[in-house]
């Protein structure tokens, strides 16, 4: 990794995790992890590779071999799957050391991390302020230090939201390129594992790791092209995330690159087909998921499971789904939607010359993380928004698309909160994805944007 990881005169598994337990009672107070490892999994954990004793966190709703998997949840308290998830087996295999399970906004089914079962994911910059979710507890283990990488996963926003608010860089691949299930599930059509890591070239050295493959040349000789939408995506935001957006352009401009504006109609897409598609979905998914565990768990009903949800918004969420399915007519339409919606991002980075764009490039989140406890609304220009439909304002149309994006530190709010910059690609184009993010770091890096102020 750029840099190898941060944790000082370690080399085995056993001097990894005992460094890695020291550092997450740390941090105990930001609520970050629900269990740590206390030895190692004597699999391939420390083995030679390119991750070679190099910690790394997992998001407790990714299957391990070794630690439980509960989806932060009452109801898969202490479940064991006995098995690794794709990504998680690769890491393995390429030395890393799983240290740990970080928690989640409960079942993964939410934004801000406010756990009512498992306890609050704090922000590292503010305590009081949410860290962003559902990945809050992986986002805010690598920003503060106690792992350089960890997996999250993202439905509609659960690791750019997070990235952005933690000050970290948050990388969601296309859907499928890492594999699927042995996650709890809320959407295959959405679903997805991902990274956090401080620099973008160690989250593309992780995606070369789980997918097996080469890394990309960056390609600094060519000029890079970035399409801005600006309706929808740069409208009504936060002042401070607007001066850091306006900055982040003026920057990249400065440097050379090509910024075209362009018509992008995602928002009205993506509200007739991204939650019919989700509610549809997770009602068959998680008890699909439920029956292929080892443990007791493969018993529990859904209504079982639903029942000790301990989150009202999760519960309100799963209860209407169940109560009141969505119709398979209406789950075809709103596949159909998704259809129109992966040709309209198309469009949008298909350049006017008939050569593709390299990216779509937005403020990752309208506004700075929110107070702590506003789960429901919260103030923004003078008025009170959704917490939730803010957050994922941007992010939620191309994950209904299946699309790759990665959000990077654009800079702080004149509080020091962190905001961040996301560039999208089209699916399948991950590689080149990253190696533009390289390109788009290195230049903020530069200029002093999106460093941290501390």
């Amino acid at each position: 990794m750029t840099g190898a990881h941060d944790i000082p005169g370690t080399s085995s598994p056993a001097d990894v995790l005992a460094e890695a337990r020291r550092r997450a009672d740390e941090v105990a107070h930001l609520g970050v992890f629900l269990a740590v490892a206390d030895r190692p999994d004597g699999r391939a954990d420390g083995a030679a590779g390119p991750l070679g004793g190099v910690p790394v966190a997992v998001k407790d709703n990714i299957d391990t071999a070794d630690l439980p998997t509960t989806g932060a949840t009452a109801a898969l308290a202490g479940s064991r799957p006995g098995r690794d998830h794709l990504a998680v087996a690769r890491l393995r295999a390429a030395g890393a050391v799983v240290v740990g399970k970080t928690n989640l906004h409960e079942l993964a089914f939410g934004i801000t991390c406010n756990n009512a079962h498992t306890g609050p994911v704090r922000n590292p910059h503010d305590p009081d302020r949410i860290a962003g979710g559902s990945s809050g507890g992986s986002a805010v283990a690598v920003a503060t230090g106690v792992v350089p990488v960890a997996l999250g996963s993202d439905t509609g926003g659960s690791m750019r939201v997070p990235a952005a608010h933690c000050g970290v860089v948050g990388f969601r691949p296309t859907v499928g390129r890492w594999g699927s299930g042995r996650v709890v599930p809320l959407s295959p059509t959405r679903d997805t594992v991902g990274v956090f890591a401080r620099t973008v070239a160690d989250a593309a050295l992780v995606d070369r790791v789980v997918t097996d493959t080469g890394p990309r040349d960056a390609g600094p000789g060519r000029r890079l092209r970035l399409s801005v939408p600006r309706t929808g995506f740069w409208e009504d935001l936060d002042p401070d995330v607007a001066r850091c957006g306006a900055e982040v352009l003026d920057r990249l401009a400065d440097a050379g690159a090509e910024l075209v504006e362009v018509g992008l109609a995602a928002h009205e897409l993506d509200a007739r087909c991204g939650f019919p598609i989700v509610l549809y979905e997770v009602v068959r998914e998680l008890p699909r998921y439920l029956a292929s565990l080892p443990g007791p768990q493969r018993d529990l009903s859904l209504d079982e499971l639903v029942g000790q949800v301990a989150s009202p918004d999760v519960r309100a969420l799963l209860e209407g789904a169940a109560a009141d399915p969505v119709p398979d007519a209406a789950y075809r339409d709103a596949l159909a939607v998704r259809d129109r919606l992966r040709e309209a991002y198309a469009t949008a980075l298909r350049g006017p010359d008939g050569q593709r764009f390299d990216a779509l490039v937005y403020p990752t989140v309208p506004l700075p993380p929110a107070p702590l406890g506003h789960d429901a609304t919260t103030p923004h220009n003078g008025r009170d928004v959704p917490v939730f439909l803010t957050n994922v304002r941007n992010t939620a149309p191309g994950s209904a698309a299946g699309m790759p994006a990665v959000s990077l530190p654009a800079g702080r709010s004149t509080t020091g909160l962190p905001i961040g910059i996301s560039l999208e690609a089209l699916p399948g184009e991950d590689a080149a994805l990253l190696a533009a993010a390289q390109r788009v770091e290195e230049t903020l890096r530069g200029s002093g944007a999106g460093t941290d102020r501390g």
